[in-house]
């Protein structure tokens, strides 16, 4: 997964592109174990790219979506935040939002 910043997410939102982005720090975990199972998810889903923000080197966009603990995943078709969820959560919660885009 690679690793984006504010203005190369709001590039590929302006394309009305299908997009998972995990909200992650360096230090967190759960964000380390979660990585590899969503980059993992995306051989399965070729239209939706899969990025990460790290929030401590982004701190605009953390704040203006207040997210407060990481990982949060949010899944966005365009501008539009399709789902959000804090924490990792199993494989088919990730699966069966990304089906219906």
């Amino acid at each position: 997964m690679e690793t984006i910043d504010q203005k190369q997410l709001e590039d590929l939102q302006s394309k009305g592109k299908k997009i998972l982005v995990q909200y992650t720090a360096a230090w967190c975990g759960p964000c380390r174990a979660l990585t590899p199972k969503l980059a993992n998810m995306s051989n399965s889903f070729s239209d939706v790219d899969f990025v990460k923000i790290d929030v401590e080197e982004n701190p605009e966009i953390t704040q203006e979506l207040m997210i407060s603990s990481v990982p949060t995943v949010i899944v966005y078709k365009g501008n539009e935040i399709i789902d959000r969820s804090r924490g990792v959560q199993p494989d088919h919660y990730y699966k069966e939002i990304l089906n219906n885009l």
